[in-house]
């Protein structure tokens, strides 16, 4: 028995050491990640910073994507705040919050391998250059998770100087802090992206057709800030223009594919065309998958109305084909985004009570 329990607290110690072992290599490999990635972040801010000898910088923050569209709709984004007269003396940076696209997109998932980096490298490096004001701008759709872990985290761990390495002084009196609010931060901001909408789509609910909008929503446990009510209220704001439009979720609860369907089947035609659209940033993974079902046929917002018998369908090989899943993104369209541009303009500083 005394032999036993020496071999079994024997092999307790390996398995321990071993594992105290995998993870110092687990933080060493975390450390020196983070290490090159500020590093190439730093590098960048640097240089752009010594080039245009501004004193003022952007950094526009997404969710992020895998897709090549989509990754097109992001540098359209960018050169349009690059190229606005209100925004020349800023330095422009973009960033990702999701730490899966971020890793996919390292792999070349849909798109050449390019590297993204969350918001905390871009304010360390931007803290390092010392610019005199930092406005950060969300291009999410709604305040929710992504939007408020942005704001209550990256930018407060920025002013709190959470590495350590920055300077004090500057961080109180020399730096001043600056949120942009997300696409429909408030309630005005729904009744001006209703028109903007309606501007750009109105040809689609002519004649009894309908135009839905696919959100994302965040699930009732994650519902941070109440932002899922935003689609709520943009749906009244757009049928108020029109009845045929329809806003559902990918992830709000209540606000789902069939309760979508049990709003429509008894106040649209039998054989409507349905129109669907992202009420996303980008036309990303849930825009090709859950709206279009490209990845994932027998499981789409397209097939599901198709077999409801109204007329919905997607032919991405097809250039002639009568598609009406719309693969753009809300970023695709100017109307959209002079109401982001609006909100970097009109940003409000955080910290200013503080100091």
């Amino acid at each position: 028995m005394k032999k036993i329990k020496f071999l079994l607290t024997a092999f307790l110690a390996m398995t321990m050491s071993a594992s105290f072992v995998a993870c110092d290599d687990d933080d060493n490999t975390q450390q020196n990640n983070f290490t090159k990635y500020l590093s190439s972040v730093e590098s960048q801010v640097k240089t752009k910073k010594a080039k245009s000898n501004n004193k003022k910088a952007l950094l526009l923050v997404a969710f992020g994507s895998t897709w090549e569209n989509a990754h097109q709709t992001f540098k359209g984004i960018v050169s349009d705040y690059e190229n606005d007269q209100a925004f020349k003396d800023y330095d422009v940076y973009f960033s990702f919050t999701s730490a899966i696209c971020i890793n996919k997109s390292r792999e070349g998932e849909h798109y050449e391998s390019q590297d993204f980096y969350a918001p905390n490298f871009w304010l360390e490096a931007i803290g390092r250059q010392q610019y005199e004001e930092v406005r950060v701008q969300s291009l999410h759709v709604i305040p929710g998770e992504e939007f408020l872990r942005l704001r209550d985290n990256y930018i407060k761990d920025f002013k709190n100087n959470v590495y350590g390495d920055l300077d004090d002084q500057y961080l109180e009196e020399g730096v001043k802090v600056f949120v942009g609010g997300p696409l429909m931060a408030e309630q005005e901001d729904v009744d001006a992206v209703a028109q903007a909408l309606n501007s750009n789509f109105n040809q689609y609910v002519k004649d009894g057709n309908v135009m839905a909008f696919l959100g994302h929503g965040n699930p009732e446990g994650y519902n941070y800030g109440n932002g899922n009510v935003r689609y709520e209220q943009l749906e009244t704001a757009l049928q108020a223009i029109n009845p045929n439009y329809y806003v559902a979720t990918v992830d709000m609860e209540g606000n789902l594919l069939d309760d979508l369907y049990d709003r429509m089947k008894d106040r649209v035609k039998a054989d409507a065309t349905i129109t669907l659209h992202a009420l996303m940033c980008i036309a990303g993974d849930h825009a090709h998958n859950d709206m279009s079902g490209i990845e994932n046929e027998g499981d789409s917002w397209r097939e599901f109305f198709a077999e409801k018998g109204y007329k919905c369908e997607y032919d991405g090989n097809d250039a002639n084909a009568a598609n009406t899943c719309i693969l753009k993104g809300l970023g695709d369209y100017a109307n959209i985004r002079a109401i982001w541009k609006k909100h970097t303009k009109e940003a409000v500083e955080m910290f200013a009570e503080e100091e």
